[in-house]
């Protein structure tokens, strides 16, 4: 553990956070942010005072759109540097982790430049979305590699979420994303650790020194590992044919790297005792052709261990400074053509419902239509005259509202008027 390089793991959004939990299962110093307090809460791993919540406003997490995860980080930025220079104190590199695709995860290029101020070197590491995802998460993915590539940062690690479920086919709904976040974890870490964590017996060390010269080699990197069984293998140089395959499918990283792209690389071979007896010294010289053909002459930093596994040969490798892979040009095909569609749709008018079949219908109507008055012209004028008559003596002052007690209301009768509540109280009153 001493003797490895010490990262401080700082991620961004939800993917970043899951995977700084997992780092910090492996004995990292691990911080989270994110716009959303729900996404915080079930990182066990990270203490609550390491976990940093970021809202826009009275909001809860970006909703995919970039443009509010980076301007929750521009308005919490002072606080932000000034407790990640706090966090980082004693380091040697910080570690960023990132889901490119969501809202928050997709800012982890901005992230990544305000921690430049602090004069550590910064690698990040993301993850892209699959095949099946929408065109918005491609889209936003695809912004942030290019925002990431333009940083120029010391690392940038891509890891394919589209080949988790070929890494773990039989995991479950529950668990597969923590198995793939724990194996990526689990391998920086034995890379960063080689001999120091594991029970085995250095022959040629790959020390922290190689590590560091790979890690921080400016450009995109990948690293795997890759288990074979001893049964398949007569000598090490069985592996040879088998290293371009290695690299390919020995991990989580994007597919479609050009390997000739490469400046540099590492090799670390972990055999045991009976297997390393039956090959020949010349098998590194041979290693060494190997890995400068499939890389067109990178250099490489070997490491070569013997362990107490009779059963099993481990491969990890590491290639750094390489170009951008082929799933990325697919996924900007992909990004092209389904983000046309999609914003198609949202530009698209709504059609307004043809109701003139509604026309003639009346839903509202105010009853029966009133009867006709057969009252003789003469009668109502009569019947008027009377009614004038009756409000003049009723309401002799023209007050039209007055409110009084049942006292007053007899004492005032006859030169008072009422109204209507009033009026019944005070036919109430009189009854017998």
């Amino acid at each position: 553990m001493s003797n490895r390089l010490k990262f401080a793991v700082v991620g961004l959004g939800q993917c970043g956070g899951n995977l700084a939990n997992a780092f910090a299962k492996y004995g990292y110093p691990s911080l989270a942010i994110n716009t959303s307090v729900l996404d915080l809460k079930d990182l066990a791993n990270i203490p609550d005072n390491r976990k940093v919540h970021i809202p826009l406003k009275d909001s809860d997490g970006a909703g995919k759109d970039p443009r509010i995860g980076e301007q929750a980080l521009r308005t919490h930025q002072s606080y932000l540097v000034s407790n990640l220079q706090e966090f980082v104190q004693g380091a040697d590199a910080i570690l960023l982790t990132a889901g490119l695709g969501g809202g928050t995860g997709s800012n982890v290029a901005y992230l990544g430049e305000m921690l430049k101020q602090i004069g550590l070197p910064v690698v990040v590491l993301t993850t892209i979305p699959t095949q099946n995802e929408s065109a918005l998460a491609k889209v936003n993915a695809l912004r942030g590699v290019n925002r990431l590539i333009g940083e120029n940062f010391e690392s940038f690690i891509i890891i394919d979420n589209g080949k988790i479920l070929s890494l773990f086919p039989e995991g479950n709904l529950a668990t597969f994303y923590t198995q793939a976040n724990d194996y990526v974890a689990r391998t920086f870490s034995s890379l960063n650790s080689m001999s120091t964590e594991m029970a085995s017996r250095s022959l040629i060390s790959f020390d922290n020194e190689d590590f560091r010269k790979v890690l921080l080699s400016h450009g995109i990197l990948i690293f795997g590992e890759k288990e074979l069984a001893t049964s398949d293998l007569s000598t090490l140089d069985d592996i040879l044919p088998r290293l371009r395959g290695i690299w390919e499918a020995g991990g989580l990283m994007a597919e479609g790297f050009d390997h000739t792209t490469a400046a540099v690389g590492a090799v670390s071979i972990y055999a045991p005792a009976a297997l390393l007896q039956k090959t020949s010294s010349r098998f590194l010289n041979l290693l060494g052709d190997e890995f400068k053909t499939l890389t067109n002459g990178a250099t490489c930093y070997f490491g070569l261990y013997e362990h107490n596994n009779p059963s099993t040969v481990k491969i990890t490798s590491m290639l750094g400074r390489l170009a951008i892979p082929v799933r990325l040009q697919e996924m900007l095909a992909e990004a092209s053509s389904e983000g046309k569609n999609l914003s198609q749709k949202i530009q698209k008018e709504l059609p307004r419902l043809d109701i003139s079949a509604l026309d003639d219908m009346e839903l509202f109507s105010m009853g029966p239509e009133p009867l006709v008055d057969t009252t003789p012209p003469a009668a109502k004028t009569q019947a008027l005259a009377r009614e004038d008559s009756d409000a003049e003596t009723s309401n002799p002052t023209g007050r039209e509202s007055s409110f009084f007690s049942s006292d007053e209301l007899l004492q005032n009768e006859g030169n008072q008027s009422y109204t209507l509540e009033e009026y019944v109280r005070l036919k109430k009153m009189k009854s017998p």
